[in-house]
């Protein structure tokens, strides 16, 4: 199979790489290593530098005549769609469009795009894909406008809702990488920042069981919108604890205000991606958090 990742070389799309490549895939990544690094990437894969954003990428796709177009490329902070939601936009609206054609221009057999469960329900508790849109941010707008070019196009599609995605080679310095920002502050018996009162609540799925749901995604020939979550709901004060349970006290929690566009409250039911296509989430929290830490490379 001929599989091609836009921000193949970023967190999610790094492990989905590895996935195909050992599911035996020939596999293109296209990334403009904004925020992936090619240190993320088996030796020898092919990279295709480009920018979802520019035109130019529709040729670029066409080119490689992908059977299967993993879709994740995306600018994903939350506070700066706020501060510029215009280049949010180029991105994941305008972007999207440009993979959608290059996906079809070079006949690709199925699309499967990953979208923001929590940025497009926004306040919800085991939210269903029936659940009503509510986005509070340009970049929950902009997810959701995405997809419904998605569900326009004439090609084969599925698109994943995810909740909170951690675990292994997630930045430290991107938003919505609280779990790799706290181990390495307490690792570093550095302060932790808490935003407004630690009692926003998120539906943590380990990224080895994205990755898996991804592949079902992939493999079904049918249309649709999937969730893919774990249905439970952690508090950050409540991440916080179980984190210094296996590293040890936090040397001073700092309180700040809360941030703009982001929602209390989120989680979301994969009811229907366990019916559909048999798919659930494997490792609850602590194990994934026991799993995340062991992978580091200094060894914690």
């Amino acid at each position: 199979m001929r599989s091609l990742v836009t921000g193949g070389a970023g967190f999610i799309g790094s492990h989905l790489v590895e996935a195909l490549l050992a599911r035996g895939d020939q596999v293109t990544v296209l990334d403009d290593l904004s925020s992936g690094s090619m240190e993320n990437l088996p030796a020898g894969i092919t990279l295709v530098r480009a920018d979802v954003a520019d035109p130019r990428t529709i040729d670029l796709i066409a080119a490689q005549r992908p059977s299967l177009v993993f879709h994740l490329a995306a600018q994903v902070s939350v506070v700066q769609s706020v501060a510029d939601p215009d280049h949010d936009r180029a991105v994941n609206v305008v972007g999207t469009r440009h993979v959608l054609e290059g996906a079809a221009e070079g006949a690709a057999r199925r699309i499967v795009v990953v979208s923001s469960g929590g940025a497009i329900y926004g306040e919800a508790r085991l939210a269903t894909e029936e659940s009503p849109a509510a986005p509070e941010s340009p970049y929950g707008a902009h997810k959701l406008a995405a997809e419904r070019d998605v569900a326009l196009s004439s090609l084969s599609y599925g698109i994943a809702r995810l909740a909170n995605v951690y675990g292994p080679r997630q930045r430290r310095d991107l938003e919505g990488g609280v779990v790799a920002i706290f181990v390495e502050r307490l690792l570093a018996r550095q302060p932790i920042t808490i935003y407004g009162s630690g009692e926003q609540r998120r539906d943590f799925v380990h990224v080895a069981d994205v990755v898996a749901a991804l592949l079902a995604i992939a493999d079904s020939d049918r249309d649709g919108t999937w969730n893919v979550a774990t249905g439970t709901e952690t508090s950050v004060n409540r991440l916080l604890e179980a984190l210094q349970h296996e590293l040890g006290p936090a040397v001073a929690v700092k309180r700040a205000p809360a941030r703009a566009g982001e929602v209390f409250a989120s989680s979301l039911s994969f009811a229907r991606i366990a019916e559909d296509l048999g798919w659930r989430p494997g490792l609850d929290l602590a194990a994934g958090l026991r799993a995340t830490i062991a992978w580091r490379p200094d060894g914690a």
